[in-house]
């Protein structure tokens, strides 16, 4: 479940115009962890893979919506 969740954060991040609002998301993981922990039992490893799949799931994005940009620049200069 938090795999889900971070990777849909992900993609719900990766079309915003500026970068902090991609470090400001990734902040609020490791702010909500920490309050997780603060009230119960939680492992480190929970905090890695959202991290990671938070990550992977913006670059495939940004990936993405840079070969669209490509795909549409090629298209118009044929």
């Amino acid at each position: 479940m938090i795999a889900l969740i971070a990777t849909a954060l992900g993609i719900a991040t990766a079309p915003m115009p500026n970068i902090f609002s991609m470090v400001l998301v990734g902040l609020l993981i490791c702010a909500s962890y920490i309050c997780a922990a603060l009230l119960g039992p939680t492992d480190i490893i929970d905090l890695a893979v959202a991290i990671v799949f938070y990550n992977i799931s913006l670059l495939a994005c940004l990936l993405g919506l840079h070969l669209i940009g490509r795909a549409r620049k090629r298209a118009r200069l044929v």
